[in-house]
């Protein structure tokens, strides 16, 4: 690649071009990677002069212009208006003369170590491939008082560094801040005005005469831009040509997440770049910061967005990412984002919350959505830290000059949780090397309601007690900008109970939670069962401190109940109902999602071992005959999955659930691991009439719906059907769909109708009509 260059002289009486002497290409080669280096014994290779303009509108000579300054020449400004627009230089409008002083370390001629190009303020340099053809201008700043100035201007904009010798900067970034850096000049013309220090005002008078050059150079080489950008822009339109003109650093950009609409973000944008590829074309990569949480601390992700190339001129609102201004309700928009932020803010450490709306993962290089309606986890520590390679940004401080230890290396990527091998006790977290070790408890608020809290441990490990929530520091509680609020993250990360899946959540879908406080109480149940099961879950919970341990420390702290009976009796609702009572969350778990590998067993075992006790989720283990089974001589690999099992059970310090329909078959070890078993027989006559007056009055309550009136003797004859609780459900559900079809009240007629089918359907479950004259037969 070749530089083309002409030497701008900006002189105390006139603006004087001088152009080098032509150079043979046979003797110096243009380089494709890089300009030529400009010194005296090797001068760039030369083009004959071209008409031609850049990309961006630019007169495009095959010459460099440079802009001269040496520290003995004296360099004198027009007296043109503040505005700037005159870019010639009139020697007889001068008023004083000022010069670039022995302060500046600007290289003279006299140096030894500088070269021709040295004596100039900045140069001009545009380059070219091997068939000549333009490719790119950069100009490189010499004057150190140019390089302070802009240094001010663009404070704060990534990728521009001015604190070398010589600062290679791209013309257009200068252009976007042109108006910023005349403003500056106009500021030092006022302040040479005005200052009394006499040394005071010749510095100020000469950055803003070496300024002047700068801006002049600008006004000029851009006077064609300015004609078609000004027009665009105020048409609310931009070409692809032009569109690095909309994305000025330290701007507010608008965006879609992840490609919904619905979702609009917002970022501050760092730098565009212009990329190209020969399979995707053209497109400009556009990077910006928004605020973050990754289970630790707030502070600044890194987002990238992506404007396609496009033909002509388009709407500035039609592309994937503009500045957030151009948006025809701009500041609707930014108060409804705020206003997110500050509930994006609010959910520090873990939530548990119900969501309803979009929600997304990461495969690969595409990203799924997924609908999600159900209880949600949030929790980006524990996301973090399951899933180590999932593509996220990773949290940095808002200050670039702060550095944090755990950014070095041997960092998870943004994982703020350590991995198990660095704690002798797996439930035990610490945050870095230095910080404390946490454990995560359930203590109660001075209202009785439970919250999930991180208890400190001193160096021996115990708790150190913090029994009231007043006590409980919160480390969020700080103060968010309008700015930070407004570019938080859309979503949040999580795990989906139901669909079993880590994902991001969308901040606009998740609000609280509506407990069902009657869950437990419907439980149909002798009373001395229930109590027992409430006086261990709530005394497990709410007073682990005043429970005995196990010779062993950490052994044996959990919770271990057996529900067995006969399907749809109220193994899982009490479960359910054990939740809702403790407002925790209930993580269930069936035999296939762990596996009957004993290779992995363990591994996905102990993960949601973590999970549970980390969330203080109770934990429902369904039919869970497989893994309790009494070991053999014969079967091995079962007596390595029983095995495995009784383990990991023995240090697990939350409450877990075992249902089965088959506890004859369990191991003997397992009896003295199970703090309370409940046998669930078949519903009594008493218990079923509860249950079908339970579920109609259920649909009596409902909005909107109407009921013809049952009456005692109704539900004493719905009792009489040998049906188990699910069924009852499922019965009175198919009925008021029924009555809703017809547009009629729910009543005794539709319930009746129901019945006559789910006794054909069992009838012909249990082998028809042979297998009743066979049962007449036997007895």
């Amino acid at each position: 690649m070749a530089d083309s260059s002409v030497t701008a002289t900006a002189a105390a009486s006139e603006t004087k071009l001088e152009a080098e002497p032509p150079v043979d290409n046979n003797t110096i080669k243009p380089d494709t990677k890089s300009s030529v280096a400009v010194s005296e014994s090797a001068p760039a290779c030369k083009k004959h002069p071209s008409k031609e303009k850049d990309p961006n509108g630019r007169n495009r000579d095959s010459k460099k212009k440079s802009h001269k300054s040496k520290s003995s020449s004296v360099v004198t400004p027009s007296d043109d208006s503040s505005d700037g627009s005159d870019s010639s230089a009139d020697s007889s409008s001068a008023e004083e003369s000022v010069s670039e002083d022995e302060e500046s370390p600007s290289k003279t001629v006299d140096d030894p170590d500088a070269n021709e190009w040295d004596q100039y303020l900045f140069t001009v340099r545009r380059k070219f491939d091997w068939d000549n053809k333009y490719t790119e201008t950069v100009v490189d700043l010499k004057s150190k008082y140019i390089r302070d100035a802009l240094a001010k201007v663009m404070d704060g904009v990534k990728g521009v560094s001015l604190v070398q010798e010589t600062a290679v900067v791209d013309p257009n970034m200068l252009f976007l801040y042109l108006e910023e850096t005349r403003q500056y000049m106009n500021d030092l013309k006022q302040q040479a005005k005005t200052e009394k220090k006499r040394k005071a005002k010749k510095l100020a008078a000469t950055k803003a005469a070496l300024l002047k050059v700068l801006v002049k150079y600008l006004d000029t080489d851009y006077a064609e831009t300015k004609k078609t950008l000004y027009p665009l822009l105020e048409a609310n339109t931009i070409t692809f040509d032009l569109l690095w003109a909309l994305f000025k650093p330290n701007t507010i950009a608008y965006t879609p997440t992840y490609g919904n609409q619905d979702e609009p973000r917002a970022f501050k944008l760092e730098y565009a770049t212009k990329e190209s590829s020969f399979m995707k074309g053209q497109w400009y990569s556009i990077e910006g910061r928004y605020l973050e949480y990754d289970g630790k601390s707030f502070g600044m992700g890194t987002m990238l967005a992506e404007v396609e190339s496009f033909k002509g001129a388009r709407k500035i609102t039609s592309l994937n990412c503009y500045p957030l201004k151009y948006h025809r309700e701009a500041e609707d928009v930014k108060a409804k984002l705020i206003e997110r932020g500050k509930k994006f803010v609010s959910m520090r450490g873990m939530n548990y919350r119900f969501h309803k709306g979009m929600a997304f993962y990461k495969k690969k290089r595409s990203v799924i959505k997924v609908n999600i309606n159900g209880r949600v986890m949030i929790d980006p520590a524990i996301h973090r830290r399951i899933n180590p390679n999932y593509p996220i940004s990773t949290v940095r401080p808002k200050d670039a000059d702060y550095i944090d230890d755990s950014d070095g290396a041997g960092s998870d990527g943004g994982c703020c949780c350590v991995s198990e091998s660095d704690s002798d006790d797996p439930y035990v977290h610490r945050r870095d090397s230095d910080a404390p070790r946490v454990r995560y408890k359930v203590i109660q608020d001075k209202e009785g309601n439970p919250h999930v809290v991180e208890v400190e441990l001193d160096e021996n490990g115990n708790e150190i007690q913090k029994e009231q929530m007043d006590e409980v520091e919160d480390p969020s509680e700080r103060d968010f900008t309008e700015e930070e609020l407004l570019i938080a993250s859309p979503v949040v990360l999580g795990f989906a109970f139901s669909e079993k899946l880590w994902l991001e959540f969308s901040i606009s879908g998740i609000s609280d939670i509506n407990w069902n406080e009657d869950a437990f109480d419907s439980l149909v149940l002798p009373d001395n069962q229930k109590s027992i099961v409430k006086a261990l879950v709530e005394s497990h919970t709410f007073c682990a401190a005043q429970n005995i341990d196990d010779v062993i420390q950490g052994k044996g702290k959990g919770l271990v109940a057996v529900l067995h009976g006969p399907p749809g009796t109220g193994k899982t609702l009490t479960a359910e109902g054990i939740a809702e009572l403790l407002k925790r969350p209930l993580y269930m778990v069936s035999a296939g999602e762990l596996g009957t590998d004993s290779r992995t067993l363990e591994a996905e075992l102990n993960k949601i071992l973590d999970i549970a006790h980390s969330w203080g989720a109770v934990l429902l283990l369904d039919e869970a005959d497989i893994f309790l089974e009494k070991r053999t001589i014969q079967d091995i690999h079962r007596n390595a999955l029983v095995s495995i099992f009784l383990r990991l059970l023995e240090y697990f310090q939350g409450i877990l659930f075992l249902t089965t329909n088959r506890v004859e078959t369990f191991d003997d070890a397992f009896q003295s691991r199970i703090h309370v078993a409940l046998r669930y027989g078949d519903l009594t006559t008493k218990a079923k009439r509860s249950v079908w007056k339970m579920f109609v009055e259920k649909v009596q309550a409902m909005d909107g719906v109407q009921t013809a009136t049952f009456t005692e003797k109704d539900f004493d004859n719905l009792a009489r059907h040998n049906l188990n609780g699910r069924q009852i459900k499922n019965s009175v559900r198919t009925a008021q769909a029924l009555a809703v079809n017809e547009k009629t009240p729910l009543s005794m007629e539709h319930i009746k109708r129901v019945l006559e089918v789910a006794e054909t359907f069992d009838h012909d479950l249990r082998g028809g009509t042979g297998y009743i004259d066979a049962m007449r037969s036997y007895t």
